[in-house]
């Protein structure tokens, strides 16, 4: 049976020869924030990262959805909007299209939006299905992850990393939401994946 740790390894899953980190720095930005720097390592990430990353310990683990051979098994878009997001009415607008996605709170207290699937597929078939989602719930122009449909490995190039949730589980407010509006332990994150994830 899959521990904890190997479906949340499994889930997401991405490149295998890159890695993203962010760390704070000593700076603060103007809403008195820690200011942070991302660095790409140019490493497989390992399973002792991930586990650090969901027992809180820094730096926070970014994965890149997109591997060596152009394909992905989740997507995000990312929604940055500070001041009180209203994630319950974003996850009510989902409901009503019944698409598969779930939401998780972002460490700005926006949303990362995932679509799961149970495989690897295109990258650009990804990436298209959440384009066409976004504009639909109204969030035209977010971020999307893969923000590429395909790398040239040759030419080291990795794509970008998104910061994985669960990060000093759900202490740490990057947590998914269920339908009420509520906080989802790592468990009942499972279950919602298992309800959502799609074939392709």
């Amino acid at each position: 049976d899959m521990t904890e740790l190997d479906k949340f390894i499994d889930i997401f899953g991405g490149s295998f020869s890159a890695y993203g980190q962010t760390r704070k720095t000593d700076e603060f930005d103007d809403r008195g924030k820690h200011k942070t720097k991302s660095f790409i390592i140019k490493q497989p990430p390992t399973t002792k990262m991930f586990e650090e990353h969901l027992e809180g310990r820094d730096p926070a683990l970014g994965i890149i959805p997109i591997n060596e051979q152009n394909k992905c098994r989740w997507a995000c878009i990312d929604i940055d909007l500070y001041n009180g997001f209203d994630h319950k009415a974003l996850i009510l607008k989902i409901k009503k299209h019944n698409f598969p996605l779930t939401v998780c709170r972002s460490k700005s207290g926006g949303a990362h939006v995932f679509l799961f699937t149970k495989e690897f597929i295109s990258a650009a078939l990804m990436q298209n299905t959440l384009k066409k989602i976004s504009k639909v719930l109204g969030y035209e122009g977010s971020e999307i992850f893969p923000k590429q449909t395909e790398i040239l490995v040759e030419r080291g190039d990795t794509g970008n990393f998104l910061n994985l949730p669960y990060y000093n589980g759900t202490k740490g407010l990057r947590y998914a939401i269920n339908d009420s509006g509520s906080s989802c332990t790592l468990e009942e994150f499972y279950d919602l994946y298992d309800v959502y994830a799609c074939t392709e």
